[in-house]
């Protein structure tokens, strides 16, 4: 067999080098890592950013509603770390978002906006009862990539109705009330939230659906055996706050045990209903 010369000897050695260095060397994206990027997302509505803050991961949030640092807001430090918007199409298109969430009392016009401009948008249920927010939760995940959080969300939410079910104290009467005497019988997320809590709502109790008042006179005729107030803190001495200063009401608080239920635990049907449900079970 004819002898290598010296320089041919040298090129394999060498050929092998870089081969068994290739085969060392590790792909520059993990065989197991997701392919697609998680969308960036901005959130238009208060109760919109309540399940954006819950499931969407830090660096996809492009922008929250003003809302979402306000007083209604339970994430407010949290919330101020990102952009506000105003709500219009054009904002979403110089943030450059791939999906938008609203509330779904958002006019139609935003929508047909970010539709002729090609943004998908998902909506959420601002009445939803806890059911509703179960559903909500698993939809704005899925939209946004991020449905195994939502899962867990579920999960943890089920567990604590759970625990808040078997703490709830013996049913009392309830009745429910704004500054502006404003309360919740029937097919709301209240009511709901009442009654998970071992809570026998008046208003409901006395016929009423959906969002209406109760009066003094119906107070005084079937007094209840707890209040449960919210919003009273936000309250600005206006007109529709005479309810909560006129003296019969005032007389009621002083004779009634008061459960305050802070406001940005329920401005809507959001996942924070059930802090509300623990916050009364915990009377």
């Amino acid at each position: 067999m004819a002898e290598r010369p010296p320089g041919a000897w040298l090129a394999l050695c060498l050929a092998a080098v870089v081969v068994a260095a290739a085969l060392l060397v590790p792909p520059s994206r993990p065989a197991w890592a997701d392919p697609d990027p998680l969308p960036r997302i901005a959130s238009v509505g208060l109760c919109s950013d309540h399940y954006v803050l819950i499931l969407a991961a830090p660096e996809q949030i492009a922008s929250l509603s003003a809302q979402a640092t306000g007083p209604l807001s339970p994430h407010r430090d949290l919330a101020a770390r990102f952009p506000a918007n105003r709500a219009n199409a054009e904002e979403m298109l110089m943030l450059d978002v791939d999906i938008v969430v609203m509330d779904d009392f958002r006019t139609f016009a935003l929508a047909r906006m970010l539709e002729r401009r090609g943004i998908p948008f998902v909506r959420v249920n601002t009445v939803a009862t806890l059911d509703g927010v179960r559903d909500t939760l698993l939809e704005v995940g899925r939209a946004i990539g991020r449905e195994e959080t939502a899962q867990a969300v579920v999960a943890d939410l089920d567990a604590r109705l759970a625990q808040a079910h078997a703490l709830a104290p013996p049913p009392e009467l309830a009745a429910y009330l704004r500054p502006d005497g404003g309360s919740a019988g029937h097919d709301t997320f209240v009511d709901d939230v009442m009654r998970h809590a071992g809570l026998r709502n008046l208003a409901a109790e006395l016929g009423h659906h959906g969002w209406g008042r109760l009066t003094l006179e119906a107070l005084v005729l079937s007094p209840p055996d707890v209040l449960v107030t919210s919003f009273f803190d936000m309250n600005r001495q206006s007109l529709s706050g005479r309810f909560a200063h006129h003296a019969v009401f005032r007389r009621l608080l002083a004779d009634t045990p008061v459960l305050q239920v802070p406001g940005s635990y329920w401005p809507c049907g959001s996942p924070h209903l059930i802090d509300a449900v623990e916050a009364l079970v915990a009377r």
